[in-house]
């Protein structure tokens, strides 16, 4: 059980006590739902049901919302324990546990939700206010520059609530316990999608690492904690921060860059009050936003194996005003060589830059990262009312060199008794879309605390429409985690039917598996429905949504008869796994 005093961490495999009271209120309704369908069974008979939605941006965000509305339709979304989400599916569930009764108002929540995304405007100043805001705490990151402008410019809601403030919600019974993942950035970068350790689980009670025991309340996530007692509460997350940090790999890093230098560059321009920006301006200020600029260009440039020809010479020539700096040399060297350097050794290279304009720029660097003391120009004049602006900009630039997200503190710092020991080592850790590792959440759901039954698995993904249960066998195979075989059966990526259900014997999970578009619902157009429902799409026309919605409702509506028969076959066969 959870420890009372909720200033402390839990280290234990056991479920919080939040969610153990949540889901036994929960089984209540679900007992009632299997009633109401027909099926029979007694109290220590209801299987547990899980729904997975998996990540893919805004299409994964409307897809989910169609595919509940025709669980609820079909009767079937009370029967449902736990809700699961990666990325885009977060953004949905989010939204809808805002409402502490979505289940029962679902139908007029699809309706608010959609006009919302395609009607509902986007004030970008207010995205700035908070992005400005943001970017004077020491532990900014792109997870912050992307709640401001990028979910909040496709959800066009910024939600100031925290995920805590969900707990009335989950804890009623009315809805599905909700369950959002994220992975430790650093755990997948060294050892890989399949090591357990690296993914992250958040509840409305707690948040944690999901296979090591290890958890803080949601209420003080970002907290400082040592030695295992927090120290300093963290100024609050909010839902938008959360979305963003559940929500961050929309794209690749080209398209990412591009979108990071256009937010910049506009928001420069409304500050500024002006169109456009001539280089040959004598302005400190716009030598200063140019700088900021040519330097993410440069970065795009390393990255993508564009040529940087232009990018330097534009670079140079503000910057040859001061012939002998350290910045004018280090960019000249930089062009000399580029060519014989690689695409790390460019990046390097980018940052190093980065760093000596900044110092040139008198922009000191603390000890955490943080800014300090007053941006100047090169003659030593302030920048005057846009300080803050290009102080935000070098920033965000900096993160974006060093490709920093979702930093936060870590609850384990100096914590005695966890293994493995790299948990209390980092003061800082840093979390990132699931999707990056496997983009639905199957390892928190298989937590085997959770003695699910049967996974129902909506696919949401760009791509192949089986990766994600490929990947996940594997990652089971690995940690010795009961799955079902899944090699049995014909997966043809290019032209998936509607329904796959895996079995496998009483001590592993059903899956029943669904792609979003299939052979079923889009004929022999999947391909076009593919392309233009885009992973990094931010925004779709209202008859897209509709078209969306209808292909999610599909899925479920022509399957109703296979997850009544699973359902049955598990209410039937008398089980319940043994822990």
């Amino acid at each position: 059980m959870a420890t009372k005093d909720e200033n402390e961490i839990r280290l234990s495999h056991a479920l919080s006590e939040g969610e153990i009271k949540a889901t036994q209120k929960r089984q209540e309704k679900v007992l009632m739902c299997l009633k109401d369908l027909g099926i029979h069974c007694d109290q220590n008979n209801v299987p547990n049901i899980v729904v997975l939605g998996s990540g893919g941006g805004l299409r994964a965000m409307i897809a989910l919302l169609g595919t509940l509305v025709e669980l609820k339709t079909q009767n079937f979304l009370d029967a449902v324990l736990y809700l699961c989400g990666v990325s885009g599916s977060t953004w949905c569930m989010s939204l809808l546990y805002e409402d502490t009764k979505w289940s029962e108002n679902l139908m007029s929540l699809e309706k608010e939700l959609c006009k919302n995304l395609s009607d509902f405007p986007w004030h970008f100043m207010k995205a700035e206010e908070y992005l400005q805001e943001s970017s004077r705490d020491e532990l900014y990151s792109l997870t912050d520059f992307w709640a401001s402008c990028l979910v909040y410019q496709i959800l066009k809601q910024f939600d100031e609530h925290e995920l805590a403030d969900h707990r009335e919600a989950s804890e009623t019974g009315i809805n599905p316990y909700p369950i959002y993942a994220a992975v430790d950035k650093e755990k997948l970068s060294e050892e890989g999608e399949n090591f357990p350790g690296t993914w992250f689980e958040f509840t409305p009670h707690e948040s944690g690492y999901t296979a090591l025991g290890a958890f803080v309340s949601t209420k003080y996530f970002g907290s400082e904690f040592e030695k295992g007692k927090m120290k300093k509460r963290a100024k609050k997350k909010p839902i938008c921060y959360m979305q963003a940090l559940w929500g961050s790999a929309l794209g690749s890093i080209e398209e990412n860059l591009k979108f990071i230098r256009e937010c910049l560059q506009r928001i420069f321009q409304l500050k500024e009050g002006i169109s456009s920006c001539a280089p040959e301006s004598n302005s400190d200020t716009v030598m200063a936003y140019q700088t900021a600029l040519l330097l993410l260009d440069l970065e795009f440039c390393a990255v993508s194996g564009n040529d940087p020809k232009e990018v330097f010479k534009k670079l140079l020539n503000i910057l040859s005003g001061k012939a002998k700096s350290a910045s004018y040399q280090l960019c000249t060297e930089m062009h000399n060589t580029w060519a014989m350097k690689t695409r790390e050794e460019r990046m390097e290279s980018c940052t190093e830059l980065d760093k000596e304009i900044e110092k040139e720029l008198r922009v000191h660097l603390g000890e955490e990262g943080t800014l300090e003391g007053e941006l100047q120009s090169s003659h030593g004049n302030s920048l005057g009312p846009l300080q803050d602006v290009i102080r935000m900009m070098f920033k965000t630039i900096g993160c974006v060199m060093t490709w920093k997200w979702g930093t936060t503190n870590n609850f384990l710092y100096k914590c005695s008794n966890i293994q493995p020991s790299y948990l209390v080592r980092n003061k800082i850790i840093s979390l990132i879309d699931a999707g990056l590792a496997i983009n639905s959440a199957y390892p928190l759901v298989l937590r085997a605390q959770r003695r699910t039954d049967l996974i129902i698995s909506f696919d949401f993904s760009s791509g192949d429409p089986f990766e994600t249960i490929k990947k996940t066998a594997t990652y089971c195979q690995k940690n010795s985690i009961p799955f079902p075989k899944i090699e049995n059966q014909e997966m043809d990526e290019n032209h998936p039917s509607d329904c796959y259900i895996f079995r496998g014997d009483k001590s592993c999970p059903t899956v029943m598996h669904f792609p979003l578009f299939n052979s079923v619902n889009c004929s022999d157009k999947i391909e076009e429905y593919r392309k233009r429902f885009h992973t990094f799409s931010m925004f779709f026309p209202k008859e897209d949504i509709k078209d969306l919605l209808e292909k999610a409702r599909l899925n479920v509506y022509n399957n109703s008869g296979k997850i009544m028969d699973e359902i049955k076959r598990l209410v039937s066969s008398s089980h319940k796994k043994e822990f």
